[in-house]
């Protein structure tokens, strides 16, 4: 089944074009520049999977009702041996070469519209009909994302991958099928220089690496 352009509907909150922008625009304005740990819900394992002496750099992205008190994403430290990484790398980030694994962390609310999860559904996507999985459409909550090879996850990256499935959906939505050109890491990579170049323009972050707008001398996640 192909994805028609109402198939964003789908895909789980504020998920029009402006749902996108604006997205960007709070990642960019909430992120924690100094990488710090952040606890998720009461009820979640992130804070018995994760520790300050953790080697590995992920990034931890909050659902709805978390992005009420805490930044929508932060880097974090991860052990070698968190159970994000026993987790498959979805559909699309496996055909551009760049292996990013999601662990939900267990988030609790009454409301499931709480637990909505944009940026987890898109990067589950399927790269057929691009509707994402069933279980990754709605009520996902926070999750943690890092590198299935174990290296350091750049919030960039994280945000480069996110809104490359985003361009892919939105081909979908023009009804011309699976666009399939852009299953490679080369396309990827061409589309990657010229979304940093954009970003330059109107993100003047300094902070280095861990800062989500500094894009001055971003690497390209394929070649970390």
């Amino acid at each position: 089944m192909v994805a028609s352009s109402s198939s964003k509907a789908r895909l789980g909150a504020d998920n029009t074009s402006a749902g996108y922008a604006c997205g960007v625009s709070r990642l960019a304005s909430f992120h924690d520049e100094a990488g710090e740990l952040v606890p998720g819900s009461a009820a979640s394992p992130l804070t018995t999977a994760q520790s300050a002496s953790g080697s590995i750099q992920a990034v931890i992205v909050r659902c709805e009702v978390e992005k009420r008190k805490f930044p929508p994403w932060s880097t974090i430290r991860i052990t070698e041996d968190h159970p994000v990484f026993s987790r498959p790398v979805p559909d699309v980030p496996r055909l551009i070469e760049v292996p990013v694994v999601l662990y939900r962390v267990g988030t609790q609310s009454s409301n499931q519209a709480d637990l909505n999860n944009q940026i987890a559904t898109y990067l589950n996507i399927d790269a057929d009909s691009g509707f994402a999985l069933p279980e990754w459409q709605s009520h996902v909550g926070t999750i943690v994302i890092a590198r299935k090879d174990r290296k350091s996850l750049l919030p960039q990256h994280l945000e480069g991958v996110w809104m490359y499935c985003d361009r892919i959906l939105d081909l979908f939505g023009e009804g011309e099928g699976a666009p399939r050109i852009l299953y490679s890491r080369k396309a990827f990579e061409d589309w990657w220089m010229g979304y940093c170049e954009e970003q330059k323009q109107f993100r003047p972050g300094k902070g280095g690496e861990e800062d989500v707008d500094d894009w001055r001398a971003v690497r390209s996640p394929c070649v970390v």
